[in-house]
C-alpha cells in the first residue's frame, strides 16, 4: 500500500542517530579537522612567504653582490659552489592565448605554434576511425582543434627575439630576465 505523504513523521521513522554517534565526539573531531585545515593553510602561507624570501636573495641580492666582486662563480669552504647564471623566461598569459598565438604569426614567429586536431570515436569505432584518416570531415565528424606551444621553444624564441633587439610584448608574456643564484653541494 502506498503511504501518504502526510503518514511520514521523519523525526519518528528516522533511527535515534543521537544512540549510534555521540555529538559531543562528532562536534569534537570536526573541530580537530578545523584545526589541521588551518594548519596546513598556514605551512602553506608560510611556504609561500619562504619561496618569495629565496627569489629575492637568489636572483636580486647575491647575483648584487657577485656582480660588485666580479665574479659569475665561487668555491665556498665547505665544498660547494655558488655560481650566478643570466635567466630568461617567457610564458604566454593563461587569458591571453589568442593574442600570443596571433602576435607569433603576425611577427613571422608562428612557425613554433603547433596545430592538433583531434576526433574523438566511441567504443567498437575503429573502422571509423580507420576511415577518417583517409576522409575527416566527409563523413560529418567535427574535429576539436588546439594550438599550442612548447614552453621550452617558446622560452629560446622569445630570448633571441628579445636579444635581436625586439620588444617582448608584456600585455600577452609574462617574462623573467635576470640573474639566479644556484648552489651545488660538494
Amino acid at each position: 500500500m502506498k503511504e501518504n505523504i502526510m503518514d511520514i513523521n521523519l523525526r519518528q521513522d528516522a533511527p535515534d542517530q543521537t544512540d549510534i554517534i555521540d555529538p559531543k565526539k562528532l562536534s569534537e573531531e570536526v573541530e580537530k579537522l578545523k584545526s589541521i585545515q588551518a594548519n596546513i593553510k598556514l605551512k602553506e602561507d608560510q611556504i609561500k612567504e619562504l619561496k618569495e624570501d629565496e627569489k629575492h636573495f637568489s636572483c636580486l641580492i647575491i647575483p648584487k653582490l657577485m656582480e660588485d666582486m666580479n665574479l659569475k662563480s665561487l668555491k665556498l669552504q665547505d665544498g660547494s659552489e655558488l655560481t650566478v647564471k643570466k635567466v630568461y623566461s617567457a610564458t604566454m598569459k593563461a587569458d591571453k592565448k589568442a593574442e600570443c598565438m596571433r602576435w607569433l604569426r603576425e611577427n613571422g614567429l608562428g612557425d613554433i605554434v603547433k596545430n592538433e586536431i583531434t576526433v574523438n570515436f566511441g567504443q567498437g569505432e575503429e573502422n571509423k576511425a580507420a576511415e577518417y584518416a583517409d576522409l575527416a570531415k566527409g563523413h560529418g565528424y567535427e574535429p576539436s582543434q588546439k594550438e599550442a606551444v612548447h614552453a621550452g621553444t617558446l622560452r629560446v624564441t622569445m630570448e633571441d627575439w628579445k636579444n635581436k633587439g625586439n620588444d617582448v610584448p608584456e600585455d600577452l608574456f609574462w617574462k623573467f630576465d635576470g640573474s639566479q643564484t644556484k648552489i651545488k653541494n660538494k
